[in-house]
């Protein structure tokens, strides 16, 4: 085995290995993406990972982890409009596809925030539009199963308020002025004024019915990370504004079909003494060995500092960063325990045994990669191959 490079912790031994890691030492390595890929979503049922949208299109793909050769195989094509950011949840052994950024229909000129729903059969290898429309425009949404046929959806724009800002875009893009007006405009305005979902939705498979857990206490993100742990659900970072991120992770307990949120609030620390945390969207997250594991995604950062100075519009002249740095809750403590080979973010995080696959993803100045990281803990090392 080819060792790059080994550090030493209190807890922890962080080793990165190169592609040839033997993968029946730790975790295996999957073969690369036939595509690049951002901003799409994917599941995994019966030990099959099925990932597409976002920059694939309408393209779906699935990798069988049962068989001994590993490889990506072309499924049936999304049938609804391109789309970013929508969610993938697996319910009673199907997929569902919530929401979107994306056109309403082919003749529409700007994109939405969708409320559309699709299922998806593998064992038909079949596509179908369901007879529904969640109460809210889903796009920085957050969702994960919470049994065999419930889901629960957190954060997200507010619909109109997101929609109007493209249609105002559109009408003009022959005008530089008023282009840079309806910019300023969108994006120089407090937290409060963009009104992100703070209502906790549901949906039940069985009844194509949606419910609702009353409101988070907090402010609602966009672009969080969402894991859930038999019944804990923890929500990671994201937008509270667009451009600007928050660096706090929220835990609640489900119990009696009620979200407990715990008063109180842990924070990701600074990737490095001299640096500000400004906060993480479109992160990688998951659990390792009873671990929760937190991997790039991306910020601007001093976009904090100038938000607390009422520099409302608080990206504005900064450079958007992807970042590298993976963090571990470690003895109830956030830690940066190992990097990735490059700063990443906007991919699919993929939960099985014990590794998470960190499947494509966007790197810096937002180009897509077809690549798949493996991240594994075991006997408290991290391997990444």
């Amino acid at each position: 085995m080819k060792i790059i490079k080994k550090i030493s912790y209190l807890f922890f031994t962080i080793i990165l290995s190169s592609p040839i890691f033997s993968s029946t030492s730790f975790a295996e390595k999957l073969p690369a993406l036939p595509v690049t890929l951002k901003n799409g979503t994917g599941v995994i049922n019966q030990n099959i990972i099925y990932i597409g949208l976002g920059s694939t299109g309408n393209s779906w793909y699935k990798l069988d982890l049962n068989e001994n050769k590993k490889k990506w195989e072309k499924i049936a094509d999304f049938p609804g409009t391109p789309r970013d950011q929508a969610i993938a949840i697996k319910l009673n052994n199907n997929i569902y596809i919530f929401g979107g950024a994306g056109k309403e229909n082919i003749e529409s000129e700007t994109i939405s925030s969708l409320t559309d729903v699709y299922r998806y059969s593998p064992s038909e290898d079949k596509w179908e539009k369901i007879d529904t429309s969640s109460p809210y425009g889903l796009v920085g949404h957050a969702g994960v199963s919470i049994s065999t046929n419930k889901a629960i959806i957190l954060g997200g724009v507010n619909k109109q308020i997101f929609d109007k800002y493209f249609i105002n875009l559109n009408h003009a893009k022959n005008n530089s002025s008023i282009k840079s007006k309806v910019i300023n405009d969108y994006f120089n305005k407090p937290i409060e004024g963009y009104f992100f979902n703070r209502v906790i939705l549901t949906y039940n498979a069985d009844n194509n019915q949606w419910g609702s857990l009353g409101t988070i206490p907090f402010n609602g993100t966009a672009g969080s990370s969402l894991v859930n742990d038999n019944n804990s659900i923890t929500l990671i970072n994201g937008e509270l504004k667009p451009g600007l991120r928050t660096s706090e992770i929220q835990t609640a307990i489900l119990e009696n079909n009620q979200l407990q949120w715990n008063t109180t609030v842990q924070k990701l620390p600074p990737p490095s003494p001299e640096q500000q945390q400004d906060g993480l969207a479109g992160a990688f997250a998951g659990y390792s060995a009873h671990t929760l594991l937190v991997a790039g995604g991306a910020n601007f950062p001093g976009s904090q500092a100038k938000y607390s100075q009422k520099h409302y519009f608080a990206h504005q002249d900064l450079d958007k960063k992807w970042h590298k740095e993976i963090y571990g809750l470690i003895d109830n403590q956030w830690k940066v325990i190992g990097e990735l080979p490059i700063p990443l973010g906007y991919g699919i995080t993929i939960e099985h045994g014990n590794s998470l696959y960190l499947i494509g993803g966007e790197t810096t100045k937002g180009e897509a990669v077809n690549s798949v990281i493996t991240l594994t803990l075991k006997d408290k090392e991290l391997i990444i191959n």
